[in-house]
């Protein structure tokens, strides 16, 4: 429901970014629950020989903890792709100051240094 009313808020241009958004945020997330539940399997194996009294609540929480960090981890490569600014070859070819300016490009003259004097002056 929540993210029907995100993707009904947005603006035409703005729902393929939001879709994409959404689509890594729930797969980050599955991909974090699935990771916890390897993590709690090997767990459980290693420790497997000793006697252990997990309630079940305890077990759950181990498994979910992984899905915020994997949905966020799903959110942060998506935004690092839509964000990529390496393919661009406009920078490389970019010669002179921005703006569209038409203004020919010249380093300021440096001021010259006054002369050394090896005498001290007369008084």
């Amino acid at each position: 429901m929540l993210f029907k009313m995100i993707l009904d808020n947005c603006g035409d241009e703005e729902r393929p970014i939001v879709r994409g958004f959404l689509k890594h945020l729930i797969a980050g997330f599955g991909a974090g629950l699935l990771v916890g539940a390897v993590g709690l399997f090997l767990v459980l194996v290693a420790l497997g020989n000793l006697k252990l009294d997990i309630p079940v609540v305890f077990i759950a929480a181990m498994m979910v903890q992984f899905g915020p960090i994997g949905g966020l981890v799903g959110v942060g490569i998506f935004l690092s792709r839509i964000t990529d600014r390496s393919r661009d070859d406009d920078d490389e070819n970019d010669e002179g100051p921005g703006g569209g300016t038409k203004v020919r490009v010249e380093t300021p003259a440096r001021p010259r240094a006054a002369p050394v004097r090896l005498k001290p002056a007369r008084a």
